[in-house]
């Protein structure tokens, strides 16, 4: 209903301001709504960065009204979608440029073509930028990428912009009815965005917004520059159109390659701190083609060591992390540090699992988490305590929802949602004795607060604090990935790592009588149901069940 709205007000500036576009108006008549379109734009992203529970209510609320789509209808629209948006816009615009070529307007038909260019460019930057995800629904066309700004919204929009003053130049006073079929165009794009669920009401809007406070002002800047200036010459005017070609281009050019000079320096720096990473191991393991999407599995470690307890190098935290790309899901699964378990490579010990990390490192406890869990460990990462906590700080803190109230080294959490810093993170993941379900509480708030992490540093937000997390990460984390592994990681399977779900394998408490166990020592019995489910689950989640 909204975007009708929208519509009306964009057409209500169209032909009731007697026509915004025309070449004999002053640009500050266009600088008016050019403003408001702007601060519109800048308030929809506001919201959605801050990501405020009332607005992601109001936003997705169309979604909450349960419809079973025509089947037919909805290849209709999947094909309309497809087919009259990124191709054909680039299409016309370039046809659109040649006929204003031809006609001597070359300044405009250069900046006509550049505009779906340019908000293209910011709109793949502020996309990444926000790294909104779909709505959460079930999506009747697939889509990998962020939201926000909806980018067929975005170049449909500059189209039909672009094209109103182009028409406008050629003669003001007809084309009317191609103007009404360019409004209808840009209203059906975006409902179909909303129909096809892969888009939130308001990433359609700010599309929208965006491109028409881009053309517009971009139009301004030609006015005030150029279409208002006097010449003393057909010369003076075909010279000064060169050099403001080759000004535009010569700015381009030092754009890309200040961008190219950064993004080296960037890529030094993560190459660098990659090689200070990358910890291989000594032993086999079933290599996994990432560039082909292949199921993945990782064991994550979190060791007690920190600048307190500087020689306690016991896995607290043991979670097996697997990643299918084909289901579009990521499983965290947390191990009992205190399970029971025979430990690989000591002569058929039963101990406790993080024991094997104490007595041979991540090697070890490899070997026996793929022993009892019957499924191969492609890969490992591993942090320390101190890096929990700057990590945390790193990519800005991080939000939860607290189940109860409790006080953890000083500090207050309150029950609900809350935003942490990184010494509050840490204290949150590593609070237990106050926490009725033990250290299980303990393994939850773990996993929710591995899942706040991953979802950041997968935000290109990140991207601005990269020095910061890669000291942070480089100081305080090992694992055997190359940096090839990790960007084919962080690219191949980005939708699945923005879907993450959790399970615990669920013990019971025993203390060992010196047969079972060490005497006088806690240990977790894990029920060979639970274990057997568990291997189930994880052999699904790496496609193993069907070899």
């Amino acid at each position: 209903m909204f975007l009708r709205v929208v519509s009306s007000v964009f057409l209500v500036i169209e032909f009731k301001n007697e026509g915004i576009y025309k070449m004999n108006r002053s640009y500050e008549k266009k600088l008016a709504p050019t403003i408001i379109s702007l601060l519109l734009f800048l308030g929809i992203t506001f919201l959605v960065v801050t990501n405020y529970s009332w607005f992601n209510a109001l936003d997705s609320s169309i979604y909450h009204v349960h419809w079973e789509p025509n089947e037919t209808l909805t290849n209709i629209i999947n094909l309309f979608a497809k087919t009259a948006t990124i191709v054909p816009i680039f299409l016309v615009s370039l046809v659109v440029s040649f006929i204003l070529w031809r006609k001597n307007d070359k300044l405009l038909a250069f900046w006509l073509s550049s505009n779906v260019l340019a908000v293209s460019f910011i709109g793949y930057v502020l996309k990444h930028i926000v790294a909104r995800t779909r709505p959460d629904v079930g999506q009747l066309a697939e889509r990998t990428s962020y939201s926000f700004p909806s980018g067929h919204s975005l170049l449909a929009m500059c189209l039909v912009c672009s094209i109103f003053i182009a028409l406008q130049t050629i003669n003001p006073n007809k084309f009317k009815g191609l103007k009404i079929a360019l409004i209808v165009y840009v209203i059906l794009i975006g409902v179909t965005r909303i129909f096809l669920r892969v888009h939130y009401p308001s990433d359609v809007l700010g599309g929208f917004l965006l491109s028409y406070t881009w053309v517009n002002l971009s139009y301004i800047c030609l006015q005030k520059m150029f279409l208002n200036r006097k010449f003393s010459s057909p010369s003076s005017k075909k010279k000064f159109i060169q050099t403001l070609i080759l000004s535009g281009l010569f700015l381009v050019l030092m754009v890309v390659t200040a961008a190219s000079v950064y993004g080296a320096s960037v890529y030094k720096n993560v190459q660098k701190t990659a090689d200070k990473m990358y910890q291989p191991l000594n032993r086999e393991t079933k290599s996994v083609k990432l560039e082909e999407h292949e199921p993945v599995s990782f064991l994550l470690l979190g060791i007690a060591n920190d600048s307190k307890r500087q020689t306690d190098y016991r896995a607290n935290t043991i979670m097996v992390v697997t990643v299918n790309d084909q289901l579009k899901q990521t499983t965290l699964t947390s191990i009992p540090r205190d399970a029971y378990v025979e430990i690989v490579g000591k002569e058929g010990l039963y101990d406790k699992i993080n024991h094997a990390h104490s007595y041979g490192g991540e090697e070890m406890i490899i070997d026996t988490v793929e022993k009892y869990l019957d499924i191969p460990i492609n890969h490992y990462f591993v942090i320390n305590m101190d890096g929990l906590s700057a990590l945390g700080d790193a990519v800005g803190g991080v939000t939860v929802n607290n189940d109860f109230a409790f006080d953890a080294e000083g500090i207050h959490y309150p029950q609900g949602e809350q935003h942490l810093n990184g010494w509050e993170t840490l204290q949150y993941a590593r609070m237990r004795y106050e926490d009725p379900d033990g250290d299980y509480g303990r393994q939850k708030r773990q996993r929710e607060v591995t899942e706040q992490l991953v979802k950041e540093l997968m935000s290109i937000k990140s991207v601005f604090r990269y020095q910061e997390l890669l000291n942070v990460i480089g100081e305080n984390g090992q694992t055997d990935m190359t940096l090839d592994q990790m960007i084919l990681l962080m690219t191949n399977y980005q939708k699945a790592l923005e879907n993450i779900e959790s399970r615990q394998v669920q013990g019971e408490d025993f203390t060992g009588d010196g047969y079972t166990g060490e005497e006088g020592i806690s240990y977790q019995s894990i029920p060979e149901e639970e274990r057997l489910k568990t291997i189930t689950e994880l052999k699904e989640q790496l496609d193993l069940n069907k070899q």
